[in-house]
């Protein structure tokens, strides 16, 4: 299985600078897809199309994946509450964190933790 700071070898350069970019900002609660555009150098539609074509989701949905996966570690890894892991990676409101981590993983953050 691949981690998503460690690429392995082969995976597509484009996806490596793109999650890099989105971990550099992971908690800037401001950072979305006009600040991705800027940091890969690129329009909005092309960089819809480029992970669409990669990954399948949009780029809003990609980004909150990201998001969602490191929270999913801190929560395992560290003994953050669920509120300030939510701010760690950029999620400005602790119930919508909830619920979206919920739709990604079948379980709230509080399961996760028992």
């Amino acid at each position: 299985m691949q981690s998503d700071e460690n690429p392995q070898r082969g995976e597509d350069p484009f996806m490596v600078s793109l999650k890099e970019g989105i971990m550099s900002n992971l908690g800037d609660e401001h950072f979305g897809i006009y600040e991705l555009c800027k940091e890969m150098g690129t329009s909005r539609s092309q960089l819809h199309r480029k992970i669409k074509a990669l990954t399948g989701l949009s780029t809003s949905h990609f980004i909150r994946k990201i998001r969602l996966n490191e929270a999913r570690k801190m929560l395992l890894g560290t003994h953050l509450n669920i509120s300030e892991v939510a701010y760690e990676v950029g999620f400005r409101d602790p119930k919508y964190f909830s619920r979206t981590f919920s739709e990604e993983f079948g379980e709230s953050p509080k399961n996760l933790r028992k």
